[in-house]
């Protein structure tokens, strides 16, 4: 057993006399972390994904292709309509499609209607592929594994009066083709969007201080953001980096943030594109944290 269930398996038990049900918050947090640890161990290779199907990379078409698959079902298991996204983009030269096939592949899409009359969406997410020869654990398996994560929080919560929508985009790493085809789609749907959050690597955090980055965020989110981080006793970091989903969505025009660890104040992970990129790099407690924290935002906007 990891260490980190370890650790809240042997503080439960000796809080367990002296708090109610209700009160002891360790069962669901040691539930959280062993969903995302097997998501984590099924994206990375450690585990097969699908009978003895093992990913050591989620690059290739067919291994992206088993990667949709596995996420959409699991989306559907946790109660969540799925609405997936196929697309197919030019080569970028007229030249190249005469003698390329067209880019495709799978946003995978999924909705959580609202409990009360809505017709407002948040979008949240981040990308499922990897770098080729790379396990992509927190580029960008742990973002996946925040969002699923969320996703199945959400779906228990009561009351929400607004639509949850989930995407976790296709070929980030080849110039974020999946997001940038999902904001024109969605641009053209003219669905009534309140805000996009997308999630890339959440798993690393060297200082132990909790700190998360919001990368071009508006000033709405910003604030949103950062209020919650000083209720919460969470650093954060404003940044400027475009390199990842969130820039799809805001040159769309949509109210947009991005998410990451310490990226831009250099407490990243060091082996980011590289095979070391590995399940064993994960920091469990930081994601675990990271999870609650971005919960609470949408929670609050829900409720």
């Amino acid at each position: 057993m990891n260490n980190l269930l370890k650790k809240l398996s042997i503080i439960g038990l000796l809080l367990t006399p002296f708090l109610s049900n209700s009160q002891n918050q360790l069962a669901p947090e040691k539930e959280i972390t062993s969903m995302q640890m097997e998501i984590l161990q099924k994206l990375t290779g450690k585990t097969p994904i699908k009978y003895k199907t093992y990913l050591n990379q989620r690059a290739s078409p067919k291994e992206r292709d088993i990667t949709a698959n596995y996420l959409s079902d699991y989306l559907s298991s946790i109660g969540w309509q799925l609405e997936n996204h196929y697309y197919r983009t030019s080569n970028g030269n007229p030249l190249l499609d005469l003698c390329l096939p067209p880019v495709q592949g799978i946003n995978v899409a999924a909705i959580l209607p609202a409990t009360t009359d809505s017709n407002e969406y948040l979008l949240f997410g981040g990308h499922y592929d990897s770098e080729r020869n790379c396990p992509g654990a927190i580029d960008n398996a742990t973002g996946v594994a925040l969002s699923l994560a969320i996703a199945y929080k959400l779906a228990k919560l009561k009351k929400r009066n607004i639509n949850f929508l989930i995407v976790l985009f296709d070929q980030e790493e080849d110039g974020e083709v999946g997001s940038k085809a999902y904001a024109k789609m969605l641009k053209k749907m003219n669905r009534k969007i309140h805000s996009v959050h997308t999630i890339d690597m959440m798993g690393w955090d060297k200082d132990q201080n909790y700190g998360i980055e919001i990368e071009l965020p508006s000033k709405k989110l910003k604030n949103l953001y950062e209020s919650n981080a000083k209720k919460y006793h969470i650093p954060i970091y404003s940044t400027t980096v475009s390199s990842s989903d969130h820039k799809s969505f805001i040159d769309e025009g949509f109210n947009t943030v991005g998410i990451s660890e310490e990226y831009a104040k250099r407490d990243t992970t060091p082996f980011i594109h590289t095979p070391k990129d590995t399940y064993e790099t994960i920091n469990f407690e930081y994601l675990l944290s990271s999870t609650n924290f971005v919960f609470k935002i949408f929670k609050k906007l829900a409720q």
